[in-house]
């Protein structure tokens, strides 16, 4: 048997680990046309969250479109795929879709044929770049109209839709909004893992995206349905594991599913022959994960100065102190503030550290700490 638990990329099907009420309740606001803004720190499997949803609503005949932000530079880009892919989503008669797609005034047709032989078409934009909004708000006029024609909810995802502050600033949010509030057969989700821009962009009266829709906070998969859908991937494989040892892995992980994921998927792998799980091997766990890993920590260490490094140290330690209070800073030897808030905003550019809503530091890898606790008592060992 396959190991069950899967992470870094999209589950779909049995192992998507359990999401029933925010699919549930994510159904319910699609099916009525509502906007949501989706916000969630990174890896709580929001996108695995979102594509769930899609095979869900295309299963009661809504067309659905997904667009990731990240992978589109700029409005030129994102209007092209926007257009082509709410049209696609409403019509699949490649003949219909030309004729459609030929009557864009700021899009063309781009037909093109992949290695197999079949052919795909899309659009490109056919004016200057400074009319790439212009072209945007005409590819979602044409969905609404073309959503109405066809009778059909049409469901648009936009995921990190924080990044949309990378285009031209909060004139395309206007613009958007302006849209958006006229449509009437579309439903929107707009996800972001950047917690901090997302909030701004949606609670600041005076953004465009002020009260357009209800926020959802996607939190921990609440433990106890976790839990069985763990267990019941074990008992289907011959493992044995008791509750405490489980609910040391939540812990470990910090509810984060990715993190729990990874943890069992390791779990699983290193007890595949005796199938006992014991409170010794969940305690290995992290370790051998920061070991996996350490390649990609040993770069993101050579990129911190020394004194980054010391905060690290620190901070590995001691996860839930107050690094701007004296206590922490005599404690391991750093500091004054003023130097260890540059340390911090360089590690949170870096990427090794986020910073909470709550204002507090925390690594943006659960493993990161062992793997430095690890590389500390390797040097103590040798010196």
């Amino acid at each position: 048997m396959e190991n069950p638990f899967k992470y870094g990329g999209v589950v779909r099907g049995p192992y998507f680990a359990n999401r029933r009420s925010e699919i549930k309740e994510l159904k319910r606001e699609m099916v009525n046309l509502n906007h949501v803004f989706l916000v969630s720190p990174r890896r709580f499997g929001k996108t695995c969250l979102l594509l769930n949803l899609i095979e869900t609503l295309k299963h009661d005949a809504m067309a659905c479109t997904y667009i990731d932000l990240n992978a589109f530079p700029d409005i030129r880009s994102f209007a092209s795929a926007l257009a082509s892919l709410t049209t696609t989503a409403l019509e699949t008669n490649k003949d219909k879709l030309l004729k459609i797609f030929s009557g864009f005034q700021k899009l063309r047709p781009k037909v093109t044929v992949e290695p197999d032989g079949t052919i795909s078409a899309g659009l490109e934009l056919a004016v200057d770049e400074k009319d790439s909004l212009s072209a945007l708000l005409e590819g979602m006029r044409h969905a609404e109209k073309l959503a109405g024609k066809k009778k059909k909810k049409l469901v648009v995802i936009i995921d990190e839709f924080s990044d949309l502050e990378k285009y031209n600033g909060q004139s395309i949010e206007k613009a958007l909004r302006s849209e958006i509030q006229k449509q009437i057969h579309i439903g929107y989700i707009f996800s972001g893992s950047e917690e901090s821009v997302m909030l701004s962009m949606i609670r600041d009266h005076k953004r465009a995206f002020y009260k357009l829709g209800r926020i959802m906070d996607l939190g921990p998969i609440e433990r106890n349905a976790y839990a069985n859908f763990i267990l019941g991937w074990l008992k289907k494989g011959g493992f044995t594991i008791n509750d405490d040892d489980l609910q040391r892995v939540f812990e470990i992980g910090n509810d984060v599913p990715y993190n729990i994921q990874r943890l069992c998927n390791v779990m699983w792998d290193y007890t595949r022959e005796t199938k006992a799980i014991n409170t010794a091997l969940i305690e290995k766990l992290p370790v051998i994960i920061a070991q996996q890993d350490s390649p990609h920590y040993e770069m993101l260490w050579r990129s911190a100065s020394q004194p980054q490094k010391m905060l690290l140290i620190a901070l590995s330690k001691d996860q839930k102190a107050k690094p701007f209070s004296k206590e922490f800073q005599l404690k391991h030897g750093i500091g004054p503030s003023s130097s260890i808030k540059a340390s911090f905003d360089s590690l949170v550019k870096k990427g090794i550290l986020f910073k909470t809503l709550q204002g507090s530091y925390q690594f943006v890898d659960r493993f990161m700490p062992y793997w430095i606790d690890y590389i500390m008592k390797t040097i103590r060992d040798t010196a």
